[in-house]
Formats: structure tokens, C-alpha cells, sequence
């Protein structure tokens, strides 16, 4: 195999598109494996994408990038691979993959979200209807080689007739991720989120809790990075934008990580990817007891599992409250991430992989 053609929705500021597909490039390239990367969203329409209204140039726009996904078929001729990361189309039917079988091309399906369920952004609610989620039944049963990021999604590629399945992990680079080199143990403590509009909501019950820890701690932070809360924000809370020049800057700037959200069919299909980064930084998580949380956190030892409001308010009053505590338990997910979810303890077997499927 000389080549592979990456097809993907997101412009390089999509989390999923550089920590499943863009970080795992250099190593095919050292491989003698030249790769091109395809995003459907333009810049243009990516800036755009999760505001609400602009529904007439969220169209326009993406007309524009339909007609070079299909000119994407193309391209994929001259390729000996293609690798589909989610999604080719973000609407419609598996009329793409189909498309590419019909041309004898073989195709690596990658998914890293229960993408098989309804779910629309609130800000284009108005497309929800054109997204055909049981398509992804048929990609992954068309597929050379399915990689699911995790035992949930995998399940569901298995039942839908996948041939083969594979489950590689969410990871980052630890060598870029790393802990912060010292923090004062004067500075007030920092609680951190870090996220996107499409997962905000799940931050919104974490706000009750809130409030009964600054009513303990007054000084405690709750820092959100990539996303905002509607105002009047409540006592101690600060949102930040989030950019990838900042993203490991602002994830060691916390002490404690958290990962709120509920337990339902959408959520269990998430990789934990939250928690892995927090964890990659030595700072302890704590989430909630949902899908993948519950095989990356030992509770106690690696990170924290609440059950109940209760125990998530404990919990972070313990944490603020005990700076060794924090250490220890950040310096054990720590070495979770390092053997289990880095880029370099997973890229071997990835590259492996690809080329078995590629014969």
C-alpha cells in the first residue's frame, strides 16, 4: 500500500478529525504511506456551523462542499485506500460508500460516536431530518475493516454485519500533553471543563453542585474552556474560547477535571475523551459512571466515579481540600493514559491494522 485517502467532515479544528486521523499521519508517512486529507465543512462554513440561524448560508455553503465531496470519488481513484473517519456526507444516505464499492475501491470505516442515533446540534435542529443515521449500518457492513472507538460502538458494527472489527481508542500525544511543571499551593483551585457547543448541555446540572461548593469553598474556580453557559453565570465560574494554541495550556491551568453527563444510549457511545486528556495532564477526573469512563477509571485510584449529586460534591471538596491527594490520583491516571491511550502506545497497532486491511 502507497497511499491512503482520508475522508473526513471537520477542518482541522475538529477534535475528532486530529486526534483519530491528523496525529496518526507522520507515522504513515515514516511508513513510506503518503496520505490526503479530505474535509467536507469548509473554513467558511465551519465558522458558522454551530451558531444558531444562518440557515440559508449554512445551505449555500453546503452545496459548495457537497460538490467537492463528489468530486472526492474522483480523487479516490487514485488512491490504493480509503479511510472514511464518521461520516462522508453529514446528510442523506450511504449513497458515497456505495458509490466507491461500485469502483472496486476498499474502504477503513472509523467512528468514534454513536453516530448511528439521531442527534442535531440545537443550532441546525432545522437539518435534523436529512442526517440519516441507520446509514451507518450499511458503511460499516461495506467496509474492508471497521474501527470503533470503543466496546459500545463495536457491539453495534458487529450487529449490523461488519466483517471485521477493531477497537482503537481516542489517544493523545503525552509528549504534548503532559502535566504542568508546578502550580502555587497559594492560587485558588481551578475545577476545569473542557469542550464544544455540541456537549455543553451536559455541563448544565453540573451548575446545582456548583453552587454547593463555593458555598464551602468560596474561592474555588470552575473554569469552562470551549463553551458557555447561559448568563447570569453563577459565583466563581469563568468561559473561556477554546483554541488549539491553548488546549494544553488551559488543561494544566486545572486541578481537578470533570466529565458530567447523563447515562443514555448517546452518552455511552463517547470515548471518554474528556477524561483521557485530563489524565494525560495529571489532573484527576471525575466523571460520571457512564459507558467507556467506567473501563479507563479505576474509581479512587486512577480518577472518581460519583453516583449522585452528593458524592459529586464530596468528592470535589475532598479533592480541593487535599493537594496530595490530587497528585497522586493525577499521577496514576497519568500512567493509565501513558500505556493504555497515547499516541505512542496505540500508533504501532493502528498502522498495523490499516495495512492487514489493505491486503
Amino acid at each position: 500500500m502507497k497511499n491512503i485517502l482520508f475522508i473526513v467532515p471537520y477542518p482541522p479544528q475538529g477534535a475528532s478529525n486530529r486526534f483519530r486521523v491528523l496525529q496518526f499521519l507522520p507515522g504513515l508517512e515514516k511508513e513510506g504511506i503518503g496520505a490526503r486529507v479530505r474535509p467536507f465543512y469548509s473554513q467558511a462554513l465551519w465558522r458558522i456551523l454551530y451558531r444558531e440561524g444562518k440557515v440559508f448560508r449554512k445551505l449555500l455553503l453546503g452545496l459548495g462542499c457537497a460538490v467537492n465531496r463528489l468530486l472526492d470519488l474522483w480523487r479516490a481513484l487514485a488512491y490504493d485506500m480509503v479511510f472514511i473517519h464518521r461520516e462522508s456526507f453529514p446528510v442523506g444516505p450511504a449513497w458515497f460508500e456505495r458509490c466507491l464499492r461500485l469502483l472496486g475501491k476498499p474502504y477503513i470505516y472509523d467512528f468514534d460516536d454513536a453516530v448511528f442515533l439521531p442527534n442535531a446540534a440545537r443550532s441546525n435542529r432545522l437539518f435534523a431530518r436529512l442526517k440519516c443515521p441507520g446509514k451507518t449500518a450499511a458503511v460499516v457492513r461495506m467496509s474492508s475493516l471497521t474501527i470503533a472507538g470503543n466496546s459500545y460502538l463495536a457491539d453495534f458494527a458487529r450487529r449490523s454485519g461488519a466483517g471485521r472489527v477493531e477497537i482503537v481508542p481516542t489517544v493523545v500525544n503525552t509528549e504534548v500533553f503532559r502535566p504542568a511543571r508546578s502550580r502555587s499551593a497559594q492560587e485558588a483551585v481551578v475545577v476545569g471543563w473542557i469542550g464544544s457547543a455540541t456537549t455543553i448541555d451536559f455541563l448544565a446540572p453540573f451548575i446545582d453542585i456548583w453552587q454547593r461548593v463555593i458555598e464551602r469553598i468560596p474561592e474555588a474556580r470552575l473554569r469552562i474552556v470551549g463553551g458557555s453557559l447561559p448568563e447570569p453565570w453563577p459565583a466563581g465560574v469563568e468561559c473561556v474560547a477554546w483554541s488549539m494554541d491553548t488546549e494544553v495550556s488551559e488543561l494544566q491551568r486545572f486541578d481537578i477535571g470533570i466529565m458530567p453527563m447523563p447515562d443514555n444510549q448517546w452518552t455511552r457511545g463517547k470515548c471518554a475523551f474528556k477524561a483521557i486528556e485530563y489524565m494525560a495532564a495529571g489532573v484527576p477526573a471525575v466523571c460520571s459512571p457512564v459507558g467507556m469512563n467506567l473501563d479507563l477509571i479505576t474509581h479512587g485510584k486512577t480518577g472518581f466515579l460519583p453516583g449522585d449529586e452528593n458524592e459529586w460534591t464530596e468528592t470535589i471538596i475532598r479533592l480541593a481540600g487535599d493537594p496530595e491527594l490530587r497528585s497522586a490520583v493525577g499521577t496514576a491516571g497519568r500512567s493509565v493514559i501513558e500505556e493504555n491511550f497515547s499516541l505512542q502506545a496505540v500508533q504501532p497497532r493502528l498502522l498495523r491494522i490499516i495495512r492487514e486491511a489493505a491486503g
